[in-house]
């Protein structure tokens, strides 16, 4: 997203995410990994993805305007 804004994307260390006042109480929760899945929702519901993943359609140019 940022590179579709012109802003510049970087990767923030974990250790400087840490730092008092970079995200506050919400540091702890930011720098941790939470992997998720649609599994669940797939056998439940039957449901099989079929458009593009976020990336993919974010690249699509449908989100930001062309420059």
């Amino acid at each position: 997203m940022g590179s579709r804004l012109g802003l510049p994307v970087v990767s923030v260390p974990a250790d400087v995410l840490m730092v008092p006042g970079y995200f506050g109480f919400l540091a702890k929760i930011v720098t941790q990994s939470y992997p998720a899945s649609n599994l669940i929702t797939r056998r439940t519901l039957g449901w099989e993805p079929a458009q593009p993943g976020l990336l993919a359609d974010l690249d699509n140019g449908h989100y930001f305007s062309a420059s």
